[in-house]
């Protein structure tokens, strides 16, 4: 016994099918001792399977092919889907098939950190205060060079758009520079995530800040160096200031200036207009007719 007479339902649907998409193109099918039934029955079939207007294709292209009218028009086309689903055959595979579109493009992926501040994402919102808990950075880093060894912690506000330890990066690679502390005054710095340290360098949001930064008024603006703790504003951090236009440099400059007061010194003036500033000028307002500086010692290193 053959296969299709096991299964007429089946076989009756694939040849609807063959009938439906191909006898408009010429496909000469025929349908065996009882033609009538045969076509009723396959009609049927596909009535189940692909809908009315199938099925009448079906019974349309049956009776132009017994009259002999190869004019009538073709049926319409079948769908890679309605086949596969009318014949037995699995469905068309989900990593194959398109997806419709909606109009809307997918969110970016999140940018990570940025090198050099470890800011992540854009735009970056400053929130006026937050929990006030701080996140160590996770980490240790010997001083590069000899001298007056400053150990310092580096902690982050929880809740900042900033990577602990790619801030802590930053801050350390600006301490360390041959243009900051050590070739000013033989300064030189240590990462560590203990609690035994001699500096400690936090960012944190403007209302942390100000709190911090108690008894000094940083007007939820500025940053401090206070005691042995540099307390640098986010707001600064993140936006920058106008006598800079450079951000990176004006980055490097509150690092350098806070951590200055840390270690023991104190605001200079500007020397006149025109004058490149010290570090310890105040440049994050104003710079009072000075170019704005970032190093302790801007010449070190040169020949």
């Amino acid at each position: 016994m053959s296969r299709s007479t096991q299964n007429p339902r089946r076989a009756m649907v694939a040849l609807g099918v063959c009938l439906a998409v191909g006898l408009g193109g010429g496909v000469a099918v025929t349908m065996g001792a009882e033609p009538d039934a045969s076509a009723a029955a396959v009609a049927g079939a596909v009535e189940d399977s692909l809908g009315v207007e199938a099925a009448d294709a079906v019974r349309d292209a049956y009776e132009a092919a017994r009259s002999g009218n190869r004019s009538a028009p073709p049926p319409p086309a079948v769908p890679l889907e309605a086949q596969g689903a009318a014949s037995g055959a699995p469905d068309v595979d989900d990593a194959t098939r398109s997806v419709p579109s909606t109009g809307k493009s997918d969110p970016p992926e999140p940018a990570g950190p940025e090198p050099g501040s470890g800011l992540v994402g854009t735009p970056v919102r400053v929130e006026e205060k937050l929990s006030g808990e701080l996140v160590v950075a996770a980490g240790s880093r010997r001083a590069p060079e000899r001298g007056k060894v400053w150990r310092v912690q580096v902690a982050v506000e929880k809740g900042l758009p900033v990577d602990p330890e790619v801030f802590a990066d930053a801050v350390l690679t600006t301490l360390n520079d041959p243009r900051g502390w050590h070739g000013a005054d033989g300064s030189t710095f240590a990462w560590t995530d203990s609690d035994r340290y001699d500096a400690r360098v936090v960012l944190a949001s403007p209302g942390t800040t100000d709190r911090l930064c108690l008894p000094l008024d940083t007007i939820g603006e500025l940053s401090c160096g206070i005691e042995e703790t540099a307390v640098l504003n986010f707001r600064r951090w993140a936006t920058g200031s106008d006598a800079w236009r450079d951000i990176g440099r004006y980055r490097q400059y509150l690092v350098n200036h806070e951590v200055g007061h840390v270690i023991g010194y104190h605001h200079d003036l500007c020397k006149g207009k025109g004058e490149r500033a010290t570090i310890m000028v105040q440049q994050t307002r104003t710079t009072r007719g000075c170019i704005p500086e970032p190093w302790p010692a801007p010449d070190a290193g040169k020949e």
